[in-house]
């Protein structure tokens, strides 16, 4: 039965990739779901949270030069230095860089400075030093368990806290992208039975697990959600209490002084990013149009939190 189940469920989820259902097609803005005076107060308490500072979370993809400079002209406009300061982590890569170098030089090629930080190597005092030099910070996706576990132990999360307000930009795709928000979701588990990637869609796979991260953005965020094993979040988005993101491979969330925007790579400009708050409705709504929807959703979840 549970076999049957999953088949079930991995082909909904394939026919919501091809087709777009389930809403996923149809921007709403946010007045469908907020009255005026909630979407001016949320938006003003979203923006109000890091006036200066820039989240930039990949999905995945923008993988090569040209793809890539839309999100690394974006960051530099924010900084707007002469020469600006470009910190790279690849903790989730367990601290390899080799295979993402390239990020360093296209970084390097537009007049930055660049430096490496590998967080599980160091000391919680070089991290904090390394994050107050930095004004664009760069993280590799990889495991976000093995990401957890260092960033929590080396004070990675309030040297970003710090790094945000002072108007830094963080960046990074896939455990890179989801490190910055409340909690991701990844397949870092012992191996299951679930929804896998390619056919027959059910199989065994690493499992996976929920992580708690930086807290920067007041979501759960997902990337890769064009793949149907990551497409199978949307089962527990629907029935989540708290709103989450889900970003397809070739798009990316932008979050500048609490205004959000999506960015697309321009091998796949179509792809998109989802959002997801079951207490007010949302569901699979689609942010590429219209995302001022992710502020208010954004400013209501840090004012519940101050007023407990």
């Amino acid at each position: 039965m549970e076999k049957v189940q999953l088949f079930a469920k991995a082909v909904a989820l394939l026919l919501s990739i091809v087709t777009g259902f389930f809403g996923g097609l149809i921007p709403h803005g946010a007045d469908r779901y907020y009255s005026g005076e909630e979407i001016e107060r949320f938006t003003a308490v979203s923006e109000a949270a890091y006036p200066d500072g820039m989240i930039i979370a990949i999905g995945g993809k923008f993988g090569t030069e040209d793809t890539f400079r839309p999100i690394l002209e974006k960051s530099l406009a924010h900084v707007n230095k002469a020469r600006p300061n470009m910190l790279f982590i690849p903790t989730a890569s367990y601290d390899d860089y080799s295979e993402n170098d390239a990020i360093l030089t296209w970084f390097a090629a537009a007049g930055c400075a660049t430096d490496v930080l590998l967080v599980s190597k160091e000391s919680a005092e070089a991290v904090a030093q390394k994050f107050a030099w930095a004004d664009i910070v760069y993280a590799t996706g990889g495991s976000l368990k093995f990401l957890t576990q260092n960033w929590s132990e080396k004070g990675v999360y309030e040297a970003a806290d710090a790094a945000l307000k002072r108007g830094a930009v963080l960046m990074g795709y896939s455990s890179g992208a989801m490190c910055w928000a409340d909690k991701g979701w990844d397949d870092t588990e012992e191996e299951t039975f679930r929804i896998i990637h390619h056919g027959p869609f059910v199989g065994m796979g690493p499992g996976f697990a929920y992580y708690g991260c930086a807290g920067l953005l007041p979501f759960c965020l997902v990337p890769h959600y064009d793949s149907i094993n990551w497409r199978a979040y949307s089962y527990e988005a629907e029935a989540a209490d708290y709103p989450s993101v889900c970003i397809e491979n070739g798009a990316a969330l932008v979050c500048e002084g609490g205004r959000y925007s999506v960015l697309s790579d321009a091998d796949t400009p179509t792809r998109s990013v989802f959002l997801f708050y079951p207490a007010r409705g949302i569901k699979f709504v689609n942010l590429r149009q219209d995302a001022t929807l992710a502020a208010v959703v954004d400013g209501e979840i840090r004012t519940l939190r101050v007023n407990g």
